[in-house]
């Protein structure tokens, strides 16, 4: 059985509950699909029905808060986020089938993993190609995300 952890996507003013699969039997981290919708609610009384009815384990932990927008960062590439707020969003990305295509490049690879090594100057050296491949990747997020 897979644990369902919870993620708070937040876009502008809107948040979503969403839940997010760890170590499942592929070892990947995924956002939860029905079908080719990723199921997201707007309370968590809606996500705990879901993982009840499929027999999931909700864990209590308090929801990770992914900003979609990166506070505007992806949009006006301003201001400029924290290391660890671009990698929460692109970790929720990157395994995601469809979202994570943009992600899967060698140099955004590398843009990565310089991203979770925190080397200096990352912005100047990996944020513009970064911030496009990340706004893509949260367009396609964002054409499958399929509101409770």
């Amino acid at each position: 059985m897979a644990d369902l952890y919870e993620v708070l996507l937040v876009d502008g003013e809107t948040r979503w509950h969403a839940g997010w699969l760890v170590d499942d039997e592929t070892e990947t981290d995924v956002l939860l699909r029905s079908g080719s919708s990723v199921p997201v609610f707007s309370s968590r009384a809606g996500l705990e029905h879901h993982a009840q009815e499929r027999r999931l384990a909700l864990q209590d932990d308090l929801p990770d808060e992914i900003d979609l927008d990166l506070g505007g960062w992806l949009t006006n590439g301003t201001p400029q986020p924290d290391l660890a707020e671009v990698s929460e969003l692109w970790h929720v990305l990157i395994d995601d089938p469809d979202a994570g295509r943009p992600l899967a490049g060698e140099a955004i690879g590398e843009a990565y993993d310089d991203l979770v090594e925190e080397v200096p100057d990352w912005f100047a050296e990996h944020g513009p190609a970064a911030r496009k491949a990340l706004a893509d990747a949260v367009r396609r997020l964002r054409s499958v995300l399929r509101p409770g």
